[in-house]
């Protein structure tokens, strides 16, 4: 993989954004703009604060998001001492597509195979997003198909590569999409990315997620969930990757790939494309029988 240029000297960086940046928000001592840096158009994270628990964060964050390198994934473009350069992405979220009317089961099994790739490509480096919701899932062109499918925002992640874990022990990530284990402080569990993605796929398909009550859902005191949407093909999928305990979900991104592709087969879709072959991906044929 390529190294991510380090850019040592911020009036250099400054002067590789020309015009007027435009400040997208300031939160929690970050700022988010866009831009253009060597003569394409940039996402910017700026540092703003010294706070030293913040950027010990940021720089967590940009160490994470340089071992990435994915045509699915957002890659790191550049970093320096308190900036972060990422490509920016014309488009909108799943969230934004989401608002706007459910995904048909075809364009359901498309987005949810496009991040699984995304998921497999992380878990192959090691880290564990821990915060996939649709606000993290771009849709490049506003295109609802897999391949325009790009994955952001490691704020949140775990790398298994890094001495230490800045995150650990903390309940960080948003209580509709965070698996039960997750809230309850494990850290680096593949299979709560997998539970996440099956929340993504039933929030695509319901137009919401599964438990109105996420936070009672998490701590076991609501067990109700939404009935599972979309059709009975998917179902099975549904109910494991939405299982409480891990043991019954998925256990990798392949697997959870494999069952989608056999629902996509029994729907009469589109297959989608091979997962890209890691050391746990099933031995089978790209196509349906």
């Amino acid at each position: 993989m390529g190294r991510v240029p380090q850019v040592p000297d911020p009036s250099l960086l400054d002067a590789q954004v020309p015009g007027n940046p435009r400040v997208l928000a300031v939160r929690s001592g970050i700022q988010s703009e866009v831009g253009e840096w060597c003569g394409q158009p940039v996402f910017i994270k700026t540092l703003l604060t010294d706070d030293p628990q913040t950027a010990l964060r940021f720089d967590h964050e940009g160490q994470i998001a340089a071992s990435l390198k994915h045509p699915l994934v957002v890659s790191l473009l550049a970093r320096e001492a308190g900036r972060l350069i990422f490509p920016l992405v014309p488009g909108i979220t799943l969230r934004e597509r989401i608002e706007a009317g459910p995904l048909t089961p075809a364009e359901g099994v498309d987005v949810a195979a496009g991040l699984l790739r995304a998921v497999a490509h992380l878990h192959e480096r090691g880290v564990t997003h821990h915060d996939l919701k649709p606000e993290n899932v771009l849709l490049a062109g506003g295109d609802v198909r897999g391949e325009h499918v790009r994955l952001v925002d490691f704020g949140m992640s775990h790398s298994r590569a890094l001495p230490q874990d800045v995150h650990s022990g903390t309940r960080l990530g948003t209580p509709h999409f965070m698996a039960p284990e997750q809230f309850r402080g494990v850290r680096g569990d593949g299979r709560s990315d997998l539970y996440s993605v099956g929340v993504l796929l039933f929030d695509a398909l319901a137009g919401h997620p599964p438990h109105e009550d996420a936070l009672g859902w998490l701590v076991g005191l609501s067990p109700q969930c939404a009935p599972l949407p979309g059709p009975a093909e998917l179902h099975p999928l549904l109910h494991a990757a939405l299982s409480r305990d891990p043991q019954d979900r998925p256990q990798t991104a392949a697997e959870m790939y494999a069952a989608l592709t056999d629902a996509a087969c029994a729907l009469g879709l589109e297959v989608p494309g091979l997962l890209d072959p890691g050391p746990d991906a099933p031995d089978r044929e790209a196509a349906c029988p």
